[in-house]
């Protein structure tokens, strides 16, 4: 930058305009010199916000959310899931010729009614058994999961690929016992198992 004193100048002034177009020519190089350092600025911004911030947050959300499945993992709630496919599988064996006939029946009435056959064996074995507190600790353990989605905190397709398949499974099988769950009339069930329900219908979709 030039020092705001000058020195006398003995030669002939030159005429303004020649002044001025040299002021006008080194202000359009410092204006293309700023702009190509705030143009470099705003590049260098543009990549930490839509590039390395994404990222390092997307890093953090698929980490978090891989923490919080091997927590369920080791939780009592995995350990009763492990235990019902024992406890269950005298009632898979059970079904296995009406599974059958539903899978063979073209009739929908007939097929709607063999259906219900099913679904009324699973409550009353579930019951007969005594699985009810062990299917509902395993059911109401995947709020976590749905709030960590509702939170942003989870990474979603991580999630699907670690427990998409479980998720499945276990709607599938429970569904009847959530509905009944649902329409006991008991205090505080009418959202019983919607966790669960919401992560099917999103992973299912």
């Amino acid at each position: 930058m030039t020092s705001s004193a000058q020195p006398v100048s003995t030669k002939t002034p030159k005429p303004a305009s020649v002044s001025v177009g040299r002021k006008r020519t080194l202000w359009m190089i410092g204006g293309a010199a700023g702009g190509v350092v705030a143009a470099a600025g705003w590049c260098t911004a543009a990549y930490l916000y839509f590039v390395a911030m994404p990222t390092a947050i997307d890093a953090h959300k698929v980490a978090y959310t891989l923490e919080l499945v091997e927590r369920f993992g080791d939780s009592p709630a995995h350990q009763v899931y492990m235990k019902l496919s024992d406890d269950m599988k005298p009632w898979w064996d059970s079904i296995e010729e009406t599974q059958r006939q539903i899978a063979a029946t073209t009739d929908d009435s007939a097929r709607e009614k063999l259906i219900a056959k099913r679904d009324d064996t699973l409550i009353t074995y579930i019951r007969a058994h005594y699985l009810s507190n062990q299917i509902d600790l395993l059911i109401n353990s995947f709020s976590r999961f749905n709030r960590c989605l509702a939170l942003n905190a989870c990474d979603e397709e991580t999630l699907k690929k670690a427990i998409s398949i479980d998720v499945k499974r276990i709607y599938r099988t429970f569904r009847p016992y959530i509905e009944s769950v649902r329409t006991s009339g008991r205090a505080g069930t009418d959202d019983f198992g919607r966790d669960l329900e919401d992560l099917y219908f999103r992973f299912v979709s």
